[in-house]
């Protein structure tokens, strides 16, 4: 599994979600980011930067990230970032799944 973490700029937050939810991404983290640079230079909270947070199985994970890219493109922002990172497990609470099968 694969932890996929990417910083977006607020006009591109729903086509990022719109895409992720194209690629059979389930479990979607969005968290508005707020630092001294977004406060400084953003006069207003939709001017800020989203991260996005999205466990994947480890195939799926290339098509998230394949997602991102294509919504971000080579104009992105300078703070847009994708960090894919291998969590070492995941519990589903509910259901007490572990690993992969919490993903899912």
């Amino acid at each position: 599994m694969k932890l996929v973490t990417a910083i977006v700029p607020s006009r591109k937050l729903d086509e990022a979600r719109e895409a992720l939810l194209e690629t059979g991404a389930t479990g979607l983290t969005i968290s508005r980011i707020l630092g001294e640079a977004c406060e400084r230079h953003a006069p207003r909270a939709d001017d800020c930067s989203f991260k996005l947070e999205i466990l994947a199985t480890e195939r799926m994970a290339g098509a998230v990230v394949e997602s991102l890219i294509g919504i971000l493109g080579p104009k992105a922002a300078e703070d847009a970032r994708i960090l894919v990172f291998e969590p070492e497990q995941a519990v589903r609470i509910r259901t007490q799944e572990s690993g992969e099968a919490a993903v899912g």
